[in-house]
């Protein structure tokens, strides 16, 4: 890209691309931000969508339903004598062989039982937990009259697991799997409560959380979805997706740090599920993970919502002046919030001092983690569904393709409008530097940015003709791509179209960027894959209104991941006639990306969602596809599953290879 010439109109339509579909997702995440704002202006306007809304919430973690509370196994494995509080080793498993490390604080002179705390740890690398980095707020919470449980983040414990699959490790199936470590750490911090709840020293009708940077994350999470918990305090911090896009905040931040917004959620519902318990944020005017602005308008509406119930002392903000730092100011804020409303006190004299014990001390397994250890693969199991099994009747076939197509519609691709909306097609005039009789076109509808198409009508057809939509890869030129129609091009019946959805083309977007938009569409309930799904069901719509066009007769081609998507655009469109596809990826795990797809199907059910009309594999159909031939086959089609190579005779009708290969 840095090597193109000035004026190359590839790199031209790249860098308006990348233009159109920022400025997409700046106003995507506006109205989602805005319409967050007027469900939460009143307690009356609020209370009318709450219960959807923490439904959605629990749903977006991974929460919904609520995972098995299997046994805690607890274990103890060591406690030190500090004086006047003492400390406690643990472990549990949060779920069979996930183990949470963590550290117990207590004042050793106790009489009636004492508010607990949960404190979730900001991300802070040592090889003994980040526990061992914030013993300060245990020995502060302790040495003040609270028991305090300091856990450790998946990433950042003593068993190994992952907090930024996507921000740094090429783990893109999260996204599919519906994954979100935050979704872990909040069930950890909610089975923490249930081990405290079985603790006599503490009273279990006062729990509070607390945490700075990612901690504060997980007390927002947690706070929001668990009523369990009374007051809230998350420090460093909050936003909304508005500020977030605008400032392109992904780029600093961790995996774990939002739910899944497929929901299209704001941050602000966090703080409106929580209200109205107390709760006070904290934030560093200075740090650009949680933009001025983001924490300004989530206070004054999160506030009036407080106003509104009545309780606007409940509710409130501190700003220091320092980046994204923890200090002895915030610490003792953080302890004085929980006073107010755990012991009535105010102002009280604080013994803020403390010494760390070395970092390996607190080990709680010093001879290394359990070996039966899952926390591994908690990415792979958390979200994930099981494949279908085979169905014995078509009956029981139908009832399951209703269900999957709802929760497709509903939970996968939410944001993409029911319809095409204001189509435009604009035509740019005869296309230059490609095969001869294209004409070079520009579509867009309300909903969508423009993309680049070209078509070609047929010299031949007599009356309206076949139509065929070709969806283009990275890298993909005209010239190629008419080189693979050569067949349609020899007969020249059919009308071509040749469709390169946003950040494809001859010079596609670097990984840099198409990353940074997958995680900021992620924060708009889309993925770049389902956007670019958008632009191919304008394609297809376009076509449709052809006047040259059958529109009973329109097939979907792409090769990889664009025959995956062309596939999806007619499951989301009875109106397609068939869809054909090249080199197919075999499991979302690999391609398309699209949110939460992996907890309701696979690649190899979903392609049984066409039949009985026409699914067709060019040159090959991968063995897990078997699949859907057994629901063809229940519908009495099994010849409408067909492998072709020739791209000609499928787009005319033609389902067999009883034709000499020339013509």
């Amino acid at each position: 890209v840095a090597a193109a010439p000035a004026g190359d109109p590839g790199y031209e339509r790249m860098l308006e691309s990348r233009q159109q579909v920022t400025a997409y997702l700046e106003h995507a995440a506006r109205a989602i931000t805005d319409r967050a704002a007027a469900e939460i202006r009143s307690r009356e306007t609020w209370e009318r969508v709450r219960a959807r809304r923490l439904e959605e919430m629990r749903d977006m973690l991974g929460l919904l339903p609520w995972p098995k509370r299997t046994p805690l196994n607890v274990r103890i494995t060591g406690k030190f004598d500090q004086g006047d509080y003492i400390i406690e080793k643990i472990a549990f498993e949060s779920m069979p062989k996930v183990y949470v490390t963590a550290n117990l604080y207590m004042p050793k002179r106790r009489g009636s039982p004492m508010p607990g705390i949960i404190y979730v740890c900001g991300h802070a690398p040592t090889p003994y937990g980040a526990k061992t980095q914030y013993q300060r707020h245990g020995i502060s919470f302790a040495k003040n009259g609270y028991v305090c449980f300091i856990l450790d983040p998946i990433q950042i414990a003593e068993t190994f697991a992952l907090h930024s699959g996507l921000r740094q490790q090429e783990m893109y199936d999260w996204y599919s799997r519906g994954y979100t470590p935050g979704g872990v750490e909040t069930w950890n911090a909610m089975r923490a409560i249930d081990y405290l709840e079985t603790r006599p020293e503490v009273d279990k009708t006062r729990i509070g959380i607390t945490g700075r940077s990612g901690g504060a994350a997980m007390s927002w999470f947690t706070g929001a979805v668990d009523p369990r918990i009374k007051v809230v305090s998350p420090v460093m911090g909050i936003s909304t997706y508005a500020a977030d896009v605008h400032e392109n905040t992904q780029r600093l931040h961790c995996d774990c740090m939002f739910p899944i917004n497929a929901a299209m959620h704001d941050m602000m519902h966090q703080g409106a599920l929580i209200a109205p318990r107390p709760l006070l944020m904290m934030h560093g005017h200075k740090d650009s993970l949680f933009p001025v602005a983001g924490y300004t308008e989530f206070q004054e509406v999160v506030g009036a919502l407080y106003a509104s119930y009545g309780h606007p002392e409940d509710f409130g903000n501190v700003v220091v002046e320092t980046a994204h730092a923890d200090s002895d100011y915030l610490r003792e804020r953080a302890i004085r919030w929980f006073d107010r409303y755990f012991l009535k006190a105010l102002d009280r004299d604080l013994d803020m001092s403390y010494t760390n014990l070395p970092d390996a001390k607190l080990a709680v397994f010093p001879d290394g983690p359990p070996a039966d250890a899952q926390n591994y693969r908690v990415h792979e199991t958390f979200t994930t569904r099981l494949p279908s099994p085979p169905y014995p009747t078509l009956a029981a076939w139908e009832v399951r393709r209703r269900e999957l197509l709802r929760q497709l519609r509903a939970k996968v691709f939410a944001a993409l409008p029911g319809g095409v909306h204001g189509l435009r097609v604009e035509r740019v005039g005869n296309a230059k530097g490609v095969p001869s009789r294209y004409q070079d076109l520009q579509l867009s509808s309300d909903d969508t940015v423009s993309v680049r198409a070209l078509l070609r009508r047929p010299a031949k057809a007599f009356g309206r003709a076949p139509a065929l939509l070709y969806i283009a890869s990275d890298k993909e030129t005209a010239h190629s791509i008419d080189d693979f129609l050569y067949s349609v091009n020899e007969r020249d019946v059919a009308v071509r179209m040749i469709l390169w959805p946003r950040g494809t083309g001859e010079i596609p977007w670097n990984k840099d960027v198409w990353k940074g938009m997958l995680r900021n569409a992620m924060f708009v309930g889309q993925t770049v894959d389902s956007m670019r799904l958008g632009d191919v069901m304008v394609a297809v719509e376009a076509l449709r209104r052809e006047e040259s066009v059958d529109p009973e007769r329109i097939m979907i081609v792409g090769e990889g991941t664009c025959g995956a998507m062309g596939l999806y655009a007619a499951i989301l469109d009875p109106g397609v006639k068939q869809a054909m596809m090249v080199n197919p990826p075999t499991t979302h795990a690999e391609s398309p990306i699209f949110l939460n797809v992996l907890r309701y199907t696979d690649l190899p059910e979903a392609a049984a969602l066409i039949a009985p009309r026409h699914l067709t594999f060019y040159g090959r159909m991968p063995s897990p596809y078997e699949y859907a031939r057994h629901v063809y086959r229940l519908y009495g089609t099994p010849g409408n599953l067909f492998l072709a190579m020739n791209v000609q005779a499928v787009v005319e009708g033609r389902y067999d290879h009883n034709f000499e290969s020339g013509n």
